[in-house]
């Protein structure tokens, strides 16, 4: 990326609504963006709010982004964008048009269709996210996205042109890499003095909510204790680790030696409003 000729448009934000999502801490992990680095991996990529954020903070340092997700349909809406943009706007206000003449008929019309091709993937990736339950990106152990229709008083803007747009112009212009990888993989190439933004999926709130199955693997308790040995292995590279998690003792437990922060959120995806509030998230960094 060259600092000279790169631009962003500030207006930019994710494309879609992500559990986890980082909007509401962007603040406070600003505070934590390192003063220069050489490469920037984040491997849980999700709707991308904090690489937009680092993005515009620091437009005019050039770095190499790696973005990676285990979720093979969300990365390849990222690659949809990057490419083929006005083929997927004309898809998506489609979709926008069928869906405003009978929202409920034709969102469970869409949720059972499979397309191969890619970019009409995409469309309908995009457009169930905007039409569902709370945006909630859930399947079920077929791989299968099983979220029910959402309720609105408005209805919800599926093709949102002016931010598609402005996302495919910053992709262009930084070109990173954007792969389907486990983080593992992903994480393989990082080295000294690279910064890596880590968000895995939270273990749930309650035994039904499974906002962990953004894949039809899940992330559990060992999936936790497997990344902790590798965020010690980054350590030791002496890559520059950011972390956000859940606020357990079991996360506690496994970072003990690295530097905790409590941080207030609210949960976005919650049946009850009450029920949003009054929760912590832990920020865990290794500088």
């Amino acid at each position: 990326m060259s600092s000279s000729s790169f631009y962003i448009n500030d207006k930019v934000y994710p494309f879609v609504k992500w559990a986890g999502g980082k909007s509401q801490l962007l603040k406070i992990l600003d505070t934590f963006i390192p003063d220069n680095f050489n490469n920037y991996f984040e491997p849980f990529l999700g709707g991308g709010s904090f690489f937009y954020h680092l993005i515009k903070k620091t437009k005019n340092q050039p770095f190499k982004c790696f973005l990676s997700d285990a979720n093979c349909e969300l990365i390849n809406a990222y690659t949809i964008i990057k490419d083929n943009i006005d083929d997927l706007i004309l898809s998506l206000s489609h979709h926008q048009e069928r869906y405003y003449e009978n929202p409920k008929e034709y969102f469970y019309t869409l949720r059972n269709t499979i397309f191969e091709n890619n970019i009409e993937r995409t469309s309908r990736f995009i457009a169930l996210n905007k039409t569902c339950y709370n945006g909630l990106y859930r399947v079920n152990l077929k791989g299968l996205f099983n979220v029910p229709t959402g309720r609105f008083e408005k209805l919800p803007l599926i093709c949102n042109k002016d931010n598609l747009k402005n996302i495919n112009q910053l992709l262009k212009q930084l070109n990173p890499i954007i792969e389907c990888k486990d983080y593992k993989d992903a994480l393989s190439i990082a080295k000294e003095n690279d910064f890596v933004y880590l968000d895995p999926p939270y273990k749930p709130v309650s035994e039904t909510a499974y906002f962990t199955n953004y894949t039809n693997k899940g992330f559990g308790d060992e999936d936790q204790k497997n990344l902790a040995k590798v965020v010690e292995n980054l350590d030791t590279k002496k890559c520059k680790i950011l972390l956000s998690n859940s606020n357990t003792e079991h996360i506690r437990n496994l970072y003990s030696t690295f530097n905790l922060k409590e941080v207030k959120v609210k949960r976005a995806i919650n049946s009850k409003a009450s029920k949003r509030l009054g929760h912590t998230e832990l920020i865990i960094s290794n500088y």
